[in-house]
Formats: structure tokens, C-alpha cells, sequence
């Protein structure tokens, strides 16, 4: 885990429910009236709210036999209960390495020392892969799961 880090902003405020951020778009309109190209200035002021504690979250996969589902659950499982497994070139183990939110870094900004990378997953809360829980749906008429 990574040090946590502040915003220091007139634009950003953190509550114990919520991280809250404004932000201006600036962008421009251009039309032309009477045969003069005009360029006017627009903005759009935006608040984003994150709430700051991760709540469950819950994938219902349909079609689980398919390639992807099934990867990504195997994937969740095997980092989940810690797998590990022997290859000719020795002891492998599950890792969250091919996962853009678990295995890369955002850069933050330049610092005395140079530039600051903090994980990905760390920018604003979020459900870690192995808090995951999986489901493909009702079981169908019949199932014994349904029986007694």
C-alpha cells in the first residue's frame, strides 16, 4: 500500500463520507455570422463526489462458461486463496501483474526528487479484485440447490 496522500485545493474538500472535487471545462464555440468566423470562449463547471468507504460490489457474469468469464473469475479465485504452482522454471504464484487497476502507476507530479508515481488503485477508493463477489445468475428450474 502506498502513502496516502491530499489534494490541497480550493477546489477539493474531503468529508468522512465523501471526496468532493470541482471542475472547470473550458472549451470554445465557433460560428460564422456574416461571413466573420467567431471564436467565443465556454466553460462548464462540474462536482464530482467519490464516497470514501468501498462498498461490495457484486458481478453477475452471464455466460460463465465463455472465455473471459471464466478467466476473470479463475483469475480472482487463484489471487484470492493465494495459489501457487510449479513450472519447469519453479515456483509460480497468482498476481494481479496483467491488471491496469492492481499492477499500474499514475504519476501524481514532479517533486524535489523528481517525478511521484502512487499505485493506480490508490487515486480514489475502490473495490479490491479479491473483496469481489461472483454470481451467474438464478439456478434454473429443477436444480438441485432448489430441491427440499
Amino acid at each position: 500500500m502506498a502513502e496516502p496522500f491530499v489534494v490541497e485545493s480550493p477546489d477539493v474538500t474531503y468529508s468522512s463520507d465523501y471526496i468532493e472535487a470541482k471542475y472547470t471545462y473550458s472549451t470554445v464555440h465557433v460560428c460564422k455570422e456574416n461571413g466573420l468566423t467567431k471564436v467565443r470562449p465556454c466553460s462548464t463547471r462540474f462536482t464530482f463526489r467519490t464516497g470514501r468507504q468501498v462498498p461490495r460490489l457484486g458481478v453477475m457474469l452471464v455466460g460463465w462458461g465463455g472465455n473471459n468469464g471464466s478467466t476473470v473469475t479463475a483469475a480472482v479465485l487463484a489471487n484470492r486463496l493465494g495459489l501457487s504452482w510449479m513450472t519447469k522454471t519453479g515456483r509460480k504464484k497468482a498476481n494481479y501483474y496483467g491488471s491496469l487497476l492492481q499492477a499500474s502507476t499514475a504519476c501524481l507530479g514532479a517533486g524535489p526528487a523528481g517525478d511521484v508515481y502512487v499505485p493506480f488503485r490508490d487515486l480514489l477508493p475502490m473495490v479490491h479484485p479479491n473483496d469481489i463477489v461472483f454470481d451467474a445468475g438464478a439456478d434454473p428450474p429443477g436444480h438441485p440447490r432448489l430441491q427440499g
